[in-house]
């Protein structure tokens, strides 16, 4: 072997040997900063499926809770003394308007019906006039007598007149006549005002006759609106005085809602909104309502704004005081930004979705409103036609690398 290549030889074997010594002397910060050189390799993308921010026209409503009162209550009284002959309802009964619910003794008031009669007749016969004709006062005995005098004075006066004028009387029996012509006439005027008093006596009866056959009338108590016998306060054989209470009924169709809006939603209430009720006696069954009262301020206490709601009622199945949950539909097609349920995630009271752009994640922080089917309303965060992550969302946070597909 030539000198050049056995020194050749030794010195490859110094070099390997010194390499091995130098790896196995290699301080753990050295290797530690191996191993972050070969970290800053990329990760492989985050397989997600995706789908996209979409908007839908969205019926929009405000919850608010109520109780059911009655559209009308009335007390039920009689209007003539007398007793109660009969009573035809009774507790929880329904009754329609018009109805016979009561029946007071009638005898007193044909009585003084009868009374009233007897009284006109005489005064009418008194007059000489009968019913329905047309009465002139210088009919009357009196009328005509003092009306023949009357004429008889004037004559007499004229002649006086012309002989005072000729000198063939004195002026004493001229005056003497133009006194008994005054006295005449005003024997005349009194007896035209003695008929006509006796006319407006006339008028006076038949107003009281007709106030006896009201009387008769009102024995005969009816309910004054359709409804349901609320509470009953006498019973048959009572004597009741005027005003005296019989019974109390209510309006149960339609029946009103009273209702505090909160402030937020005040301006978006109008009359004629629909309503959609639900009460705990009926919690498979939906009631419909119409505003068409609005409160003119907001309580100062509550900042709440009162409506009044009519409800419909078929059947009378809801009573007032029922206590009922309601939505009021301030919009029926509000535009909203919808995206599916499961690409919400709620940590720690935050709402989150991931957006994918440009095959990265960003986490955005949703503001979220009504729920429809498998979609749920994004107010803020994410804007229409955005894709969202809908799958493997705890793999990813802000800036991930991501594989989508929709």
């Amino acid at each position: 072997m030539k000198p050049k290549t056995t020194l050749l030889i030794l010195t490859v074997v110094a070099a390997v040997l010194l390499a091995s010594a130098c790896g196995r002397n290699r301080s753990p910060e050295a290797t530690a900063e191996a191993q972050a050189k070969d970290s800053t390799a990329p990760a492989p993308p985050v397989d997600v499926a995706t789908a996209s921010a979409i908007t839908r026209s969205l019926q929009r409503g405000v919850e608010v809770v109520g109780s059911l009162a009655a559209d009308e209550e009335v007390v039920v009284s009689a209007q003539v003394p007398g007793e109660l002959a009969q009573l035809n309802v009774d507790f929880g009964g329904f009754v329609t308007r018009g109805q016979i619910i009561a029946q007071i003794d009638q005898r007193d008031a044909k009585l003084k019906v009868e009374q009233a009669e007897a009284t006109l007749k005489q005064t009418m016969a008194r007059l000489g006039m009968n019913e329905g004709e047309k009465f002139d006062p210088n009919r009357t005995a009196d009328v005509r007598v003092a009306k023949a005098q009357l004429d008889w004075e004037k004559m007499s006066l004229d002649r006086q007149a012309r002989l005072v004028e000729n000198g063939d009387v004195s002026r004493a029996l001229y005056d003497q006549a133009v006194t008994t012509h005054s006295l005449a006439q005003a024997r005349y005027q009194a007896a035209v005002d003695a008929v006509n008093q006796q006319l407006a006596l006339v008028e006076q009866q038949r107003a009281s006759l007709n106030l006896a056959r009201k009387a008769v009338t009102d024995t005969v108590v009816r309910a004054p609106i359709n409804g349901s016998v609320k509470e009953k306060h006498t019973s048959r054989g009572s004597y009741l005085p005027v005003n005296g209470r019989i019974v109390t009924l209510v309006k149960i169709n339609p029946l009103r809602l009273r209702a505090d809006i909160p402030e937020y939603a005040a301006a978006s209430v109008r009359t004629g909104q629909s309503m959609t009720l639900t009460v705990e006696a009926f919690p498979d069954r939906a009631f419909t309502g119409r505003v068409v009262r609005i409160g003119a301020s907001l309580n100062e206490l509550t900042r709440s704004l009162t409506i009044e709601a009519e409800v419909a009622n078929p059947g009378n199945l809801l009573r007032p005081g029922m206590f009922a949950k309601s939505t009021l539909v301030t919009a029926k097609d509000a535009p909203a930004v919808m995206v599916p349920l499961r690409a919400v995630q709620n940590i720690a009271g935050l709402n989150k979705v991931f957006v994918i752009d440009n095959g990265r994640a960003s986490e955005r922080i949703v503001k979220t409103g009504a729920s429809d089917g498998d979609l749920i309303e994004v107010v803020s965060g994410v804007k229409s036609g955005e894709s969202v992550a809908i799958s493997n969302l705890d793999k990813l946070q802000e800036g991930t690398a991501v594989s989508s597909n929709k």
